[in-house]
């Protein structure tokens, strides 16, 4: 077990937290101006290396308006594109599947209509300050994080913004950053998921022999955990997203989705293999921050860790707050969702190759990047929701950057760009 009190280089090198949590360039950040900051950040939190750069200014909150209309137009491509409703499809099958009733049950429901119920445990501007307070004074959040980073601007927190199937990926220069990304994202880890349940079992009987997995935790875990990406990344009506901020040193969906899971009243052994998708509960700096975002879900969803069943007292010096897993020893299916989620490595990649190359075609289309950026994101967007980024990668790696334009002009409706 590590007792370092500062990251290493490495930590940054690798680190999924900084492009879950931003763009390319904010990992580059972390990996220049932001490392100083970060590790003087780290020293007084021996427990958990940070590994996000430093953020940028919390942006100011986009109106609903916008988002709304952004949102609309965002699932109108999705729905144009059958490549994103084949893996709609493909991932609504495998909620189906799932063998435990209840979580089949609830995890249909929360793909069907991704609502962000946990706001309504804190109905008022007050109690949504009070939220954001607890999580600072616990050391979740920095002071930059405002309000509606943790509490993104919905009409009705009974009803999801926008659909799971119209919902990006990540931030919009990361993987998957495309009308339709996320649920293309989701049901590409949760297959992987599933092969590791087989795979863990043919080897060593963990389902068959002990039941020491439980596979429809292991693959609604990946169902479940990007789900409020749905809600920190919702659409401006320019066809951008809007910024997610970091909680507890994540993507602020992790913990958003986390407390989804609490307020829904998902088992706590469900809610710990969800928020293992970022670190699983392997021994050390990877266990305290699987603690943190539990202490960050519950925190959100104004639940007791403990009374909870999620979290026990634990006479570690290294622990969070004197906290530990209540697994004891952590069960396997947290490790199942860590290592099928990372389907991001690389579309982050592609994701930056295609969108330079559509940003060099563009002019061919009659779209000027620079002056018509609205313009420049919907055709970006309708190409990529039908296409999608990975597909572009390939094309350009087998056959070069001009095969692209004669792949969009055979394979792309171009039609909400004509009529735009």
């Amino acid at each position: 077990m590590s007792d370092r009190s500062t990251p290493l280089l490495s930590d940054y090198a690798g680190s999924r937290r900084a492009f879950l949590a931003g763009s390319l360039a904010t990992a580059v950040a972390a990996l220049t101006a932001g490392v100083g900051a970060t590790v003087a950040r780290a020293e007084s939190r021996p427990c958990c290396p940070t590994r996000l750069g430093t953020l940028e200014a919390a942006p100011f909150a986009a109106p609903l308006a916008a988002v709304t209309a952004g949102n609309r137009q965002a699932m109108s491509l999705a729905r144009n594109s059958a490549t994103v409703m084949a893996a709609n499809d493909a991932a609504m099958a495998m909620a189906d599947a799932l063998a435990d009733p209840t979580l089949r049950r609830a995890t249909l429901e929360i793909m069907r209509n991704p609502s962000p119920t946990y706001q309504l445990k804190s109905p008022t501007r007050a109690d949504k300050e009070a939220v954001r307070q607890e999580l600072l004074a616990a050391g979740l959040i920095t002071d930059q994080v405002t309000v509606a980073g943790i509490f993104p601007p919905v009409g009705d927190a009974h009803e999801a913004p926008q659909a799971f199937w119209s919902a990006p990926g990540s931030t919009y220069a990361g993987h998957h950053s495309f009308p339709g990304g996320l649920v293309m994202h989701t049901q590409t880890n949760a297959a992987v998921a599933a092969e590791w349940v087989d795979i863990y079992d043919q080897r060593y009987g963990l389902v068959s022999e002990s039941g020491a997995i439980d596979p429809s935790i292991a693959l609604a875990a990946p169902l479940w955990h990007d789900v409020h990406k749905v809600t920190v990344f919702q659409w401006n009506d320019d066809g951008s997203e809007l910024v997610e901020q970091a909680i507890a040193d994540t993507g602020g969906h992790h913990p958003l989705s986390g407390a989804e899971a609490i307020v829904r009243g998902m088992p706590a052994d469900f809610v710990v293999a969800l928020l293992g998708a970022h670190d699983p509960p392997q021994s050390g700096t990877s266990l305290y921050r699987l603690i943190n975002y539990v202490r960050a879900a519950a925190i959100i969803a104004r639940v007791d860790p403990v009374k909870a069943g999620l979290l026990q007292s634990w006479d570690n010096p290294m622990a969070p707050a004197g906290l530990g897993l209540t697994q004891t020893p952590p069960r396997i299916e947290a490790h199942i969702n860590n290592l099928s989620d990372h389907d991001f490595i690389f579309s982050g990649d592609s994701a930056a190759l295609a969108i330079q190359t559509l940003r060099n075609l563009a002019p061919q289309y009659g779209v000027d990047p620079e002056s018509q950026p609205a313009r420049f994101n919907l055709f970006r967007n309708t190409v990529l929701s039908q296409l999608t980024d990975m597909r572009l990668y390939g094309v350009i790696q087998t056959s070069g950057v001009d095969a692209v334009k004669v792949t969009i002009d055979s394979s792309v409706d171009l039609s909400p760009l004509r009529t735009s």
